[in-house]
């Protein structure tokens, strides 16, 4: 059955508001999936804020270039689902990779991140990355070590100031305490 033109403005409309919503997606062929199978994928993807949507192949080329995303035209052909990730990126990816593991007839053709086409190397190499909080920490860590270190300099001459004074503070007392001993002997 045809789809209309007002149905097609639909589906071209929804798939713009989630391709504006995404960090990236994985771009997977899913020939010879059961419907257990995607709705499993499905349920994975959907706890980590991510979902699988089934494609219709040039609505889906016409809403990427409408949101400035690339348009893999050897990507987007045949049955194609895409995997689209609204935070996690990466904990998206290592989703799919995994299922795709699992599974003999899934397959993952690449991937779409703003304007770049990426592997499934490249998507691999993704999947590796830490969790965005711990990304964030690290870039954190490393902004504010140099200033630390900054900091810790500039307290050192003062430490070495009291270090002198306070041992010269100690073997006075000692001097003192020396003589008060001989006076009283």
């Amino acid at each position: 059955m045809a789809l209309t033109k007002e149905r097609k403005t639909q589906i071209l409309e929804k798939y713009v508001a989630m391709l504006e919503n995404a960090r990236g997606m994985v771009v997977t062929e899913y020939r010879g999936m059961t419907v257990n199978q995607l709705a499993a994928l499905r349920a994975r993807l959907r706890e980590n804020n991510a979902s699988l949507v089934v494609t219709k192949n040039t609505l889906l080329k016409i809403a990427l270039e409408q949101s400035g995303m690339a348009v893999p035209d050897e990507l987007l052909n045949g049955p194609v689902a895409i995997a689209i990730a609204y935070q996690d990126l990466p904990q998206t990816v290592k989703n799919v990779l995994e299922f795709a593991d699992d599974s003999d007839v899934f397959v993952i053709k690449g991937g779409i991140i703003g304007e770049s086409v990426v592997d499934s190397p490249q998507l691999k190499t993704i999947s590796e990355l830490p969790p965005l909080e711990t990304l964030r920490a690290e870039i954190l860590g490393m902004m504010t070590m140099p200033m630390t270190q900054f900091l810790g300099l500039l307290d050192e001459p003062a430490r070495g100031v009291v270090a002198v004074i306070k041992a010269g503070s100690e073997g006075l007392v000692n001097v003192l305490a020396a003589y008060s001993q001989k006076d009283a002997a």
